[in-house]
């Protein structure tokens, strides 16, 4: 029975990347009103695409024309959950030839998001392409000049909300609440194989497309972009550098190409450190970001809390201040709730909170309907893709590699 690789995928995918960035053609689709029933194909209906077909039908005011995957089992549950009357396609390019369609989501393996994209705006969608966006640096390069040539299109990539805990933190960083940042720890952490194994033998390397390098970039694409999305935009900066290891070291079978654990050290503007840790092997931690100052420690976990430091004066004399009573916060915790037996405050935001991914995708269809900037767009994509990037060639090369390195490569 013969095998799907990447080559016959892609090619039956259409994922030869062609040149030529001024798309042209048909009419920029805007809504002529809040109102107005937006059009949406779905491309890539496994479990995530199927996940995110359910949050648009929540939503309302919203219709899930179309839908399009290779796998037929995925197409067919795709189909389901948008209600059983759209159409159906195994080529993504298909779906694009439908004048009707106003949104386009990519939900695929890595290695075709880029194609998709280029393709989908040169048919004049909107995109909601989930993460990571670009499989190199190149390829973020080419995306982020398409969309620039097409303003009329709004394309976001699904990295995840800046929700209103994450602006929380934001602001109480750059309000010096925590004084001067100075170490980052960030911890993705699960315990699973990572494997598929009820499918058939011929589509069993397709369908287990994490474990191997052609069609994404493993641990620090798949999941710890997501903490790096986040870190970059609240320091407002990237990586300056980055050193790191990693290894297939537990889950040996099945030719897996991929890591199942990484440990990466970023470097950012003023000294801060970053040590990004994804592992396959234990969900202790989960997912998990702190973010120590010279003043104090916030620690964005399942309760995001902020704990100050106890003996800050001689940090007067370096010139390090801070500004923590500033901000309002939650309330008191005991103190045995702190490691460091200081009392911490819960971080709360003045706002009822929203599910945070159904509220970005409400946020993103704002943008299309009336015009706007996406809360993630594709030179914030960029620079997450290439943050991820960075980690993977350090580890593969065994060396420091800078950020100007990565830029050199598109």
């Amino acid at each position: 029975m013969e095998k799907i690789s990447r080559k016959k995928f892609v090619k039956t995918s259409g994922a030869a990347l062609t040149a030529g960035l001024a798309f042209g053609s048909p009419a920029v689709l805007k809504a002529q009103s809040p109102a107005e029933r937006l059009n949406i194909g779905i491309i890539g209906t496994g479990s995530r695409g199927c996940y995110l077909i359910r949050e648009i039908v929540e939503l309302g005011g919203l219709e899930i024309t179309d839908v399009c995957d290779v796998y037929p089992p995925h197409l067919e549950e795709g189909l389901k959950e948008a209600g059983g009357k759209a159409r159906t396609h195994e080529d993504y390019r298909k779906l694009l030839e439908q004048k009707e369609i106003d949104v386009v989501f990519v939900v695929t393996p890595l290695v075709t998001h880029v194609t998709m994209c280029l393709d989908a705006l040169r048919a004049g969608k909107h995109i909601y392409c989930e993460k990571s966006m670009g499989y190199s640096v190149a390829e973020c390069n080419q995306l982020v000049e398409a969309v620039k040539a097409n303003p009329g299109r709004v394309v976001q990539i699904g990295y995840g909300p800046h929700g209103a805990m994450q602006q929380k933190v934001r602001e109480l960083i750059q309000a010096g609440s925590i004084g001067q940042v100075t170490q980052v720890f960030s911890h993705y952490h699960r315990n699973s194989t990572w494997i598929r194994e009820d499918v058939p033998e011929k589509w069993w390397r397709f369908l287990n497309w994490r474990l191997y390098w052609e069609y994404c970039g493993g641990i620090m694409t798949e999941l710890v972009s997501h903490q790096l999305t986040m870190i970059n935009w609240v320091l407002d900066a990237h990586p300056l550098n980055a050193v790191g290891q990693g290894g297939v070291d537990l889950y040996k079978d099945h030719e897996r190409e991929t890591w199942d654990n990484v440990n990466v050290v970023y470097e950012y503007p003023g000294g801060i450190k970053l040590n990004a840790t994804g592992i396959l092997s234990n969900a202790r931690y989960g997912y998990q970001v702190t973010i120590m100052g010279t003043h104090g420690t916030i620690e964005l976990g399942r309760q995001p809390k902020i704990y100050w430091e106890k003996e800050t004066r001689h940090l007067d004399s370096y010139g390090v201040k801070t500004s923590h009573f500033k901000v309002k916060l939650g309330q008191s915790l005991e103190e045995d709730e702190s490691p460091s037996q200081s009392k911490g405050k819960l971080i709360e935001v003045e706002t009822e909170r929203e599910r945070d991914r159904g509220k970005m995708l409400g946020d993103y269809f704002a943008c299309v309907r009336q015009g706007g900037a996406p809360a993630i767009d594709a030179v914030e994509g960029r620079r997450s893709s290439i943050s991820s990037l960075l980690a993977n060639r350090a580890i593969r090369e065994g060396r420091k590699v800078t950020w100007e390195e990565m830029e050199s490569l598109g």
